[in-house]
């Protein structure tokens, strides 16, 4: 391969969207062509239905880690996935399915840890989830990422592979000399590896979004869905592509607009 050979592949796009509760993150990977979603979240077909009226949408949705593994070693030895664009929505919601999972493997469903509890003798409070869950956390992820950058490598089907990621803020306790409290914002997991691990796997790391806008003139003000490719105060973004700082795409189809912008055919601010 070299570097100068441009081809159609060259626009392709293996992203993690990520960003508070209804920013748009979900929304604006339903824009990419052909998707097949693994829907963690339950939010299919109604986020489809009401923004995509009329487009063909599938998925999915899961429970148990079992069929997501089926599904991705079936693309991966049969070299047979029909989707252009395949969603991972959301990575956060995916974590609670692989520590549910687990549980069931081991007989420790949260009903029967709370009913343990509350028969523990002797004053000494058993752990809730110990070593082993919070490993296949790290494990299933970093396997899942890696199916996907297999996939996403082929010559074939799918050319944009799209995982979605809540945010949460963390703040520190007080410091002891200065008494300043660091606020922090981090893709919502239950440990700390998976936070600080997934974004280092993607090039594209995009931020979304909403700001209120207009009302200065006395019309009424909106609100705005904007996508971030630099970092932005606490927010982590990148890019490896020509894209704009800030792209709004409200009312717009945000895959036409990054494609408009990767292929030099027009500006956004």
């Amino acid at each position: 391969m070299n570097t100068l050979d441009q081809t159609e592949s060259n626009n392709a796009i293996f992203a993690l969207f990520k960003g508070p509760s209804g920013a748009g993150k979900s929304v604006g990977a339903l824009s990419f062509p052909n998707p097949y979603v693994f829907d963690f979240d339950h939010k299919m077909p109604a986020i489809a239905r009401k923004h995509f009226p009329g487009k063909s949408i599938e998925y999915d949705t899961y429970d148990d880690i079992d069929p997501l593994a089926s599904k991705l070693t079936g693309w991966l030895n049969n070299r047979d996935c029909p989707y252009e664009t395949v969603i991972f929505d959301s990575i956060t919601a995916l974590v609670r399915i692989i520590m549910n999972s687990i549980a069931a493997a081991k007989g420790e469903s949260t009903p029967q840890m709370l009913k343990n509890m509350k028969s523990t003798r002797g004053g000494k409070m058993p752990e809730l989830m110990g070593y082993d869950y919070y490993n296949a956390e790290v494990r299933f992820i970093d396997w899942i990422l890696s199916a996907a950058k297999i996939l996403f490598s082929r010559p074939e089907l799918p050319r944009n592979i799209i995982f979605t990621a809540h945010i949460t803020e963390i703040r520190s306790k007080p410091d002891i000399a200065t008494k300043l409290v660091t606020v922090t914002r981090s893709i919502m997991a239950l440990g700390n590896k998976a936070p600080a691990m997934i974004p280092q796997e993607f090039d594209e790391v995009y931020m979304f979004g909403t700001e209120e806008m207009g009302g200065m003139d006395g019309s009424e003000s909106s609100i705005h869905h904007i996508m971030s490719t630099q970092t932005e105060g606490e927010d982590d973004a990148k890019t490896a592509f020509n894209l704009a700082r800030r792209t709004d795409f409200t009312k717009k189809n945000l895959y036409d607009l990054l494609m408009a912008q990767i292929r030099g055919s027009e500006m956004f601010v």
